[in-house]
């Protein structure tokens, strides 16, 4: 009994259907295409007709009965009359032994189901088939289709495992290429792309040289069409130096370019010219490379920037280069420096390689200022290349209080630690605190904001108590409290005995200072918090830029309402040149702008300003940068001080019931 016309359907499916990607919605449980039922009802009826052909020959136990009834359920699924299959299915199901052609029924059933769309049902089937048969020559196809179904119905997890056994048990090259194709598909719906990529590259091992370019125009499509940047980095991590990384690399350099990030479309074409050097692509690579380089030579301006794009400090780095571009991009409109060029470095290298790599751009491209380092111990090598080059380096967050005693070129508008302690002290004795207490981490940064801040205190006339400091990794600060209060307990604070009504003796502890300073990052706050109330110590929290994250919302309770904290930018503020560059970070970059952000858009900024107002050279810059008075920074008015640190009025925010709120 044979069957050509579903073996040539299947066969021309595919090649074809496939091959367009036609079938992709066999992952909706609400669409099933034609081509999937063809594709199940075919494998079936091949093996239907297997077995119908071994009932001709009768063995023992089987009859002219039982072939007649599984030749007949076969010849009304070709004809699609699926309810009438089934019911013959039935009762040959229902008489048949254990033994004989019963697996084979199992999966005729599965096939009309499947073709009536009822899912659930071919999966009872399936597992009946395999649980009762393991070793059933039709194991290898019964998984196959329970693996379809199952997709069929949603369950990608489940239908996964079916087509790895599918394909572990298949004797031929056509189910396995099934099994991986659908695998593929579902991997992608999943978006893992990564292990859809891998399936599709087992497909293309196996397959006939005549059904390479197919596979590999799928590829290609989910490496061009579905695969985000994300994605693609990890596609070209996986195959650095082979296919399809190339694919992953090319789009990658497309993607970049088409959003202006030149920066980055430089290091992926850089990266693709080592790994792929005899590449058809290396020509147009090169070629787009020459291009950003003489687009930014014919810029009237240069400004570039020297930030970790990767490694550890790469989330901080690539913040402030997104202040940087949206400085650049606001300059271009309201400015009318319609000729700027931005060159973008990345300084997490070796060191000397670094220095090279400065000294290169200065004398390749000239910039006026340089926007970075980050950190304070990369100062020293940014100073000497900036006095060698006459070119003013501004570092958007190194802390440091005065950087002009390492160069003359050398400016900073980070919000350093006095400037903070001098806020949030004067803030406190405005309200009329004169007594305080301090519990600090045993950092360099919870160190030198506790000395600052004792010694602003002073300088104001009030008096600190006990300063107690405690680990970076602790979780339990009830020791360094108790330590406070018994030093308050010395000087102001009080313990009083009441008797309860059950005769136990208690002691309640009044504090005698009237704020607490917890100069700490956000998590330990939210520790500190409630074990200070525990332990009685309920006063005012004044905190420092460490408390700016909206996870300390998330993590702390109540007992943190009231704290204030102070920062150089608070993203919720009212003032109009504030929503203005928030609203603009969030179209361009989809969150809300950090410090790291905001501070490196006040440098560029900066740096526009002073060519509005003529400079034309490195050391023009610097002068001009000298003379700023007032400037409208995202903190406030500003100019810099002689220590070459911008100086402006530090905000301060309160905890007020689970948000952050900016005082005036």
């Amino acid at each position: 009994m044979p069957i050509p016309a579903c073996s040539q359907q299947r066969g021309h499916l595919a090649s074809s259907v496939l091959a367009s990607a036609a079938w992709l919605p066999v992952l909706s449980v609400l669409v099933v295409p034609s081509f999937l039922t063809l594709l199940s009802l075919c494998s079936l009826a091949s093996s239907a007709h297997a077995a119908v052909s071994r009932v001709e020959q009768p063995a023992a136990g089987s009859g002219q009965a039982a072939k007649e009834s599984l030749a007949r359920a076969k010849a009304l699924i070709d004809d699609h009359e699926e309810d009438a299959a089934i019911g013959i299915l039935k009762n040959f199901i229902a008489g048949a032994p254990r033994s004989g052609s019963l697996d084979h029924a199992y999966l005729l059933m599965a096939a009309a189901l499947n073709g009536k769309k009822e899912y659930a049902e071919a999966v009872t089937y399936l597992e009946l088939l395999l649980s009762e048969f393991p070793s059933s020559e039709l194991a290898a196809r019964a998984q196959l289709l329970l693996g379809t179904a199952h997709a069929q119905l949603g369950n990608l997890d489940a239908a996964l495992p079916a087509l790895s056994e599918a394909r572990s048990l298949a004797p031929d090259v056509e189910t396995k290429l099934e099994a991986l194709a659908l695998t593929g598909e579902i991997q992608a719906a999943k978006k893992d792309f990564l292990r859809a990529i891998e399936a599709r590259l087992d497909e293309l091992a196996l397959s006939q040289a005549d059904q390479r370019d197919e596979i590999r125009d799928r590829i290609r499509s989910l490496v061009f069409d579905k695969m985000d940047k994300k994605a693609l980095v990890k596609l070209r991590d996986a195959y650095p130096a082979a296919y399809p990384g190339d694919l992953a690399l090319i789009r990658l350099i497309e993607l970049h370019a088409s959003r202006g990030e030149e920066h980055l479309a430089e290091r992926s074409i850089r990266i693709f010219l080592s790994r792929f050097p005899s590449h058809e692509y290396t020509q147009t690579a090169s070629d787009l490379l020459r291009s950003f380089k003489a687009k930014l030579k014919a810029s009237q301006f240069v400004i570039a920037a020297v930030l970790p794009l990767s490694g550890r400090l790469s989330l901080y780095g690539n913040e402030a280069l997104n202040g940087v571009r949206l400085a650049i991009e606001k300059g271009k409109e309201s400015l009318g420096l319609t000729s700027l060029g931005l060159v973008v470095k990345d300084s997490e290298v070796d060191k000397i390689i670094v220095r090279a790599e400065l000294a290169d751009l200065a004398a390749e491209y000239r910039p006026l200022a340089v926007i970075g380092p980050l950190l304070s111990r990369d100062l020293p090598l940014a100073a000497s290349l900036a006095e060698q080059t006459e070119t003013p380096f501004i570092t958007p967050t190194a802390t440091l209080t005065n950087v002009r005693q390492l160069g003359t070129f050398l400016f900073s508008t980070a919000l350093t630690f006095p400037l903070q302690a001098h806020r949030i002290a004067d803030y406190a004795a405005r309200l009329g605190y004169r007594r305080f207490c301090i519990l600090y981490p045993d950092t360099a940064y919870g160190q030198e904001l506790s000395r600052l801040f004792s010694q602003e205190i002073r300088q104001l006339g009030g008096e600190v108590i006990a300063v107690e400091s405690y680990k970076e990794t602790d979780t339990d600060f009830g020791s360094p409290i108790k330590r406070l209060k018994a030093e308050d307990l010395k000087r102001y604070g009080t313990a009083t005995q009441e008797k309860t009504s059950k005769g136990v003796i208690r002691i309640t502890y009044a504090p005698g200072f009237d704020a607490i300073f917890l100069p700490g990052s956000y998590a330990q706050i939210a520790l500190i918090a409630p074990q200070l109330v525990f332990h009685d110590v309920k006063v005012p929290l004044l905190g420092s830029n460490g408390w700016n994250s909206p996870d300390l919302l998330r993590l702390a309770d109540h007992t943190i309402d009231g704290g204030v904290f102070v920062d150089g930018f608070f993203p919720g503020g009212s003032d109009p040149q504030v929503r203005e560059f928030v609203d603009r970070y969030r179209r361009r970059y989809q969150t809300n702008p950090s410090m790291f952000a905001a501070q490196a858009y006040d440098a560029t900024r900066l740096v526009l300003e002073a060519i509005r107002k003529g400079a034309s050279s490195g050391k023009g810059v610097r002068d001009q940068l000298l003379k700023l008075q007032d400037f409208p920074s995202l903190g406030g008015p500003a100019g810099f001080g002689p220590g070459g640190t911008l100086e402006r009025r530090a905000l301060l925010i309160q905890v007020n019931r689970g948000k952050f709120v900016q005082l005036e």
